[in-house]
């Protein structure tokens, strides 16, 4: 399960725009409430902000990820294999959070330049 309160605390540039464009009228009133959002559906968010989850099986109770930017960056971060996809997805998950955040920071930085 996503930690969602970890996530606003450390990745707040990607979580905000996660608020954002997952839920651009009605924003989340509490973070707690996104325990029940189907965390399939940050594929389409990660996607739509050109950052892909890339999840794979090396074997029976062997899953990994990597993540891929539309730039042709790659993340192979540190990682222990999961035994099934979802564990493994919400891993890449927080990853990704992180990796938007840290674009997120770089972007800004650039247009003040």
């Amino acid at each position: 399960m996503i930690q969602w309160k970890k996530i606003k605390k450390d990745y707040p540039h990607s979580y905000r725009r996660f608020v954002e464009v997952m839920f651009p009228y009605v924003g989340v009133i509490g973070v707690s409430t996104l325990d029940v959002f189907d965390t399939k559906r940050l594929f389409f968010f990660f996607d739509k902000e050109s950052v892909f989850l890339n999840v794979e099986r090396l074997g029976p109770y062997q899953w990994v990820y990597t993540i891929s930017l539309s730039d042709g960056r790659g993340s192979f971060p540190k990682q222990e294999t999961r035994q099934t996809r979802d564990e493994i997805e919400v891993d890449g998950f927080n990853e990704c959070f992180r990796v938007l955040n840290r674009e997120l920071i770089n972007s800004k930085t650039k247009t003040l330049l």
